[in-house]
């Protein structure tokens, strides 16, 4: 117990520190909370993080992702996500297919198997929800047009992800039964959700009008936890579940200083508390020495990842309400990653469907395409916060 409430403790200050000096120099804090990742992932605190440790990090991580997801739903402008239905739909396609086909391609020509290929063109494709939705939070841009969009685009690209997921273990354990159900466990969460939707306001209300403003929260977050539960059991994964439920939630309330109170007090323990095990679990995975090692395989899969995000995002233009200024920053948003794919790599080398080298290049990728979306967004917003609107 010692060891562990050790470890965390470092993680906490190490985070705090890192993130508070990116933020008095004026960037996001998670540019800092991943690099802070880096820095613990050095073989110095080897002895403080045993694999216990780094498991209880990711357990954490999955916990942040959850309540980031559950905070954005509450705070979405529900209207101006209605609207980018079309454009968002559109850029996910782009942007899902064209990095697939290069990184299948790149492996391909590198002499890998078909499965290395797929594996590869499948962590290319991805975006991680969580890692640009700090960023857009932090500069509030979420619920401007492009950041409602990227925001659109990047929850239909968790479907994406989750039948991406669902390959991979399909060629880890063979199972048939459960790729097949898919689309079946889709309509059952659906019509789940529809009914809980019905029913919850007048629960939700009961509990506003008869208990404190604590025993509220906590029912709000068991509410998020038992909808991302139930994602996650029928197959697509906590992440929908828990935005689902904040949107439920958000449009449950309907006194608008206490939707305000809950999300101050979900964003302080958020943010304060869990997110940062979420950024220090992305920069825990990078092994430096192995990317250094396979330099220009690392190179090949990064340049292939951000032209296939960023051009996919740019070719859908013609298809959109959007100019290219616009499509351009929102490939710079669906390129940046840091989650599943992280977890799809690390299943596809522990079964050994990928080797070492690829494995590197993946991580590296990862926390690359992360650490350059702040940095783009504010210099862009810095230069012309028109961009956003259109």
């Amino acid at each position: 117990m010692a060891e562990v409430l050790t470890a965390f403790a470092i993680i906490l200050a190490v985070s705090y520190i890192f993130s508070e000096f990116f933020f008095k120099i004026k960037y996001p804090r998670v540019i800092g909370q991943i690099l802070a990742g880096i820095f613990l992932g050095l073989p110095l605190f080897g002895v403080i993080f045993g694999k216990n440790i780094i498991d209880d990090i990711g357990f954490l991580a999955d916990l942040g992702i959850i309540f980031l997801l559950l905070l954005t739903g509450l705070q979405l402008n529900l209207d101006k996500f209605r609207k980018a239905g079309r454009d968002a739909t559109v850029i996910a396609l782009f942007c899902f297919f064209l990095p697939f086909t290069l990184g299948f391609a790149l492996m391909k020509v590198a002499g890998y198997d078909n499965i290395v290929a797929l594996v590869v063109g499948a962590c290319l494709s991805l975006t991680a929800e969580g890692t640009k939705l700090k960023v857009l939070l932090d500069m509030r841009a979420l619920n401007t047009k492009v950041g409602a969009i990227m925001l659109g685009a990047g929850i239909l690209d968790d479907i994406f992800e989750v039948i991406a997921l669902s390959v991979v273990l399909f060629f880890v354990s063979g199972n048939v039964t459960a790729f097949v159900s898919f689309p079946f466990k889709v309509v059952l969460f659906v019509g789940i959700v529809y009914l809980v939707y019905r029913i919850f306001p007048l629960v939700f209300r009961k509990v506003e009008e008869e208990h404190s403003r604590v025993s509220t929260f906590s029912f709000i977050l068991i509410f998020g936890i038992i909808i991302a539960v139930l994602s996650k059991e029928l197959g697509l994964g906590p992440i929908i579940g828990a935005f689902i439920a904040g949107i439920i939630i958000h449009l449950s309330e309907h006194k608008k200083w206490e939707h305000v109170e809950t999300v101050k007090e979900l964003q302080v323990m958020t943010f304060s508390l869990i997110i940062p095990f979420f950024f220090i679990n992305i920069g825990l995975h990078f092994n430096a020495i192995s990317a250094w090692q396979n330099l220009p395989l690392v190179v090949m899969v990064l340049l292939v990842a951000m032209v296939g995000k960023i051009l996919g995002s740019v070719m859908a233009t013609p298809f959109t309400s959007l100019n290219i200024s616009q499509t351009h920053l929102i490939g710079w948003g669906m390129n940046s990653r840091g989650a599943i794919e992280l977890v799809v790599a690390e299943i596809a080398r522990s079964a050994g469907l990928i080797p070492l080298e690829v494995y590197s290049a993946i991580v590296t990728m990862a926390i690359i395409t992360t650490l350059s979306f702040p940095v783009v967004l504010k210099r862009w917003i810095k230069k012309d916060r028109s961009v956003l609107k259109g």
